[in-house]
């Protein structure tokens, strides 16, 4: 947009002195031709000639005022503001004489038409310019005529305005050819121009690289980034090392070589004719992002410019050619990129939607197992059914942890349960054919990890694994506790060594399949580089992988070679004993607290209030439902000094509860708050803990977790 703008203010610049030549001209036949018309007057108009004359010279010396200042301008806006000057001075004292005769019949309209005709054609403007000016000038006429006319429409009114408006857009039509032309073939010149001067430009080098040294020469064509030929005849009669590399193939194949060899059949037209246009014509030609298909390689898409030479007296084509398939592939990882993040943005939604869901359900489960009968049926299916919410709000966070809108819980985790558990879905995932052996050594230990996060890595590991088993086979999942030591940790990275701990949990998965050359060995953890065919993979899930393990002080290794399998060494920093037998005790229930203390739940969700309400009531504590923030916000006006604390949900509707807690803060700055929601981004977390709120707590969640919480803020 800014190219075209600044080329259209060349193009203006350019045509400067031709419109104010014009200009003048028009403005010294209005001096003239204005007042010599008054015979018109005269011979039509008697009674109205010495007014009439009046409106003629104040009209031309106007004119003659614009005229001396035209002479005087030197840029392009007041020679343009000039022009509309006298355009309108001349067309406003036409149509006063218009509005004096009551202009339904007047020869006037002449006159309008003859303005007309020197704007449009006299001065150079833009067509847009054109058009908006004499609307303007004619609306303004027709309005005049009809205002002063009396009686009806005569038919001479109607012909003349038929015969003026047919003329103008006649007129308006051949100045847009007119304008649209000169700027083609300005834009067109300037293009030419600028080939002309990269040519120049690189004829001066080609001509100083000439006079220097042979050498030097050779180190300039010799290390160049884009391929350099020369064709003659079609001919290939030079070249340099990029040239070879880009077409696989030693300096005596291109010796006197058919330049059309070089390109697969469906491009051999294309390029013969680029080469015989840049000869023949002596313009330079350019094809952008061409692709072509190479035998021993993937295709390969190149850009190529070719120039006119001339080689030992004789026409030639100087082609550059440059290999931009890593930009072509880094453009489609982009776009690839982009429909992840929007994914991602999809998996955020369904996750927030699905934990309010879940929280209902899980809700109304507790309530039936409190009022449920001890050892009945009814106690044991809610209890499964409490179960099943888990497992289900287990896949929530793996949606929020793909989306990254959910900071890794760490929790001390069991490796070897933790693989069990599971085994159970890979035997749903992994066909009969693969055997899935667990090889799990007793003393593997704990690890401080995010479980979400962690099955994440395993299942990504081991359905790799089962890619690589297309015909079956058998995978192996073994776990180990090893010391800090450089013989049984070759492969650490050695930046990572000096973690603060001694020893290791090794989690290895192990299949027997198709394997890895090692050139796609070094490549397996890039993002987006994948061996699947297109449709099967992302190219992300060892890129996650490695990710995750980093995230936790951990290494990932790979050993494999083509036939013989391959193996993953997932290592992570083990737990100490006193860290690994630390497990959350649930708080006390302690005593109901007193009635004076005032819990406000605010949550869109009608189902959530109703449970919340129930039961923290049933903790003997007194409950104030809001359904949206405004609604919060009006409730604590009115008992500011009886709410003791607020549980809050961020992802309402209205004003949400981000603001709402900030309005919260600012009315009572020491508000006690605990935010309960389905997801929180790190960003969202920052900003909250800015208004000094601590306290999270994440759907779907149990009242025997929050309660504790909630009595803890309360006795502070």
């Amino acid at each position: 947009m800014k190219k075209e703008s600044a080329l259209k203010e060349a193009f203006e610049a350019e045509l400067f002195p031709i419109l104010k030549k014009r200009l003048e001209l028009a403005l010294v036949l209005a001096i003239f031709l204005v007042p010599s018309f008054s015979w018109v007057d005269y011979f039509f108009y008697p009674e109205h000639f010495n007014r009439f004359l009046i409106y003629r010279l104040i009209t031309s010396g106007l004119a003659l005022v614009l005229f001396l200042l035209s002479r005087k301008s030197s840029d392009i806006s007041s020679i343009r503001n000039i022009a509309f000057s006298g355009y309108y001075l001349v067309g406003f004292c036409i149509i006063l004489m218009i509005k004096d005769v009551n202009g339904f019949g007047t020869p006037y309209y002449a006159g309008l038409l003859l303005l007309f005709i020197g704007f449009l054609t006299f001065l150079p403007f833009d067509p847009k310019i054109h058009l908006v000016h004499t609307s303007m000038l004619y609306i303004l006429y027709l309005a005049t005529a009809l205002y002063s006319g009396k009686g009806s429409l005569t038919r001479l009114f109607l012909v003349n305005n038929i015969f003026l408006l047919s003329s103008l857009g006649v007129l308006l039509v051949g100045v847009h050819f007119n304008y649209k032309k000169r700027f083609e073939e300005f834009d067109a010149r300037k293009r030419l121009e600028e080939a002309e001067k990269k040519l120049r430009e690189y004829a001066d080098r080609l001509e100083d690289s000439v006079q220097e040294t042979e050498s030097k020469y050779a180190t300039v064509v010799n290390n160049a980034r884009e391929g350099i030929i020369v064709v003659k005849d079609l001919k290939v009669i030079f070249w340099n090392p990029e040239a070879e590399r880009l077409f696989s193939c030693q300096g005596g194949f291109f010796e006197k070589r058919d330049f059309l060899e070089l390109f697969p059949e469906d491009r051999r037209k294309l390029m013969e004719k680029t080469c015989r246009d840049t000869v023949e014509s002596g313009t330079i030609c350019t094809l952008d992002t061409l692709e072509i298909a190479c035998t021993d390689r993937e295709a390969m898409w190149i850009e190529v410019m070719a120039i006119p030479v001339k080689w030992q007296s004789e026409a030639a084509a100087l082609f550059f050619i440059k290999d931009i398939t890593a930009k072509r592939i880094l453009e489609r990882e982009l776009i690839q990129a982009q429909k992840m993040e929007a994914v991602g943005t999809l998996a955020s939604g369904v996750a927030h939607d699905l934990n309010n869901i879940f929280q209902i359900i899980a809700g109304y489960v507790q309530m039936g197992l409190e009022i449920a009968e001890r050892d009945s049926r009814m106690k044991y299916f809610l209890g499964q059914m409490e179960k099943t919410v888990e497992r289900a709000s287990l896949v929530t966070r793996q949606l929020l942890v793909f989306s990254r809108k959910k900071e890794a819980r760490r929790e001390v985790i069991d490796v070897n349960k933790q693989i069990v558990s599971l085994s159970r879905l890979l035997q749903r995932v992994i066909p009969k054919m693969i055997n899935i052996d667990l090889r799990l050594s007793a003393n593997a230990g704990s690890i401080s990890a995010d479980p979400i996060q962690l099955e994440q890595v395993l299942m990504n590991l081991a359905l790799n694994a089962r890619d690589a088993m297309s015909e079956g086979g058998e995978l192996v999942i073994s776990t180990s506790r090893i010391s800090r030591d450089p013989q049984l940790l070759p492969a650490l990275d050695p930046e990572n060594q000096a973690e603060g701990r001694d020893e290791f949990v090794c989690i290895q998965i192990c299949d027997n399949g198709t394997g890895m050359a090692p050139e796609v060995r070094e490549r397996i953890f890039d993002p987006f580089f994948t061996t699947k065919e297109e449709g099967r993979g992302t190219g992300l899930g060892l890129a996650i992988v490695y990710g995750i393990v980093k995230a936790h002080g951990g290494w990932i290794t790979c050993e494999s070679e083509p036939g013989k399998g391959t193996i993953f060494s997932v290592f992570f920093p083990a737990c100490q004993e006193d860290e690994a037998i630390v497990e959350k005790m649930p708080e006390s229930a302690g005593q109901p607290a007193v009635s004076s203390d005032v819990i406000l739940l605010v949550d869109d969700e009608e189902q959530i209030r109703d449970i919340g309400k129930s039961m923290l009531e049933k903790a003997g504590l007194r409950v104030i439902l809001a359904s949206s923030g405004e609604e919060a916000l009006e409730f604590f006006r009115k008992e500011e000094g009886k709410i003791s604390l607020v549980l809050l949900d961020l992802n309402m509707p209205g004003i949400g509860g981000f603001r709402c807690l900030k309005k919260l803060k600012e009315m009572k700055p020491d508000i006690k708050v605990i935010i309960c929601t389905g997801y929180l981004d790190e960003e969202t977390i920052s900003k909250i803990r800015q208004l000094d709120v601590e306290d999270f707590v994440h759907k779907p969640f149990r009242f025997s977790e929050i309660l504790p919480v909630i009595r803890a803020r309360l006795s502070e």
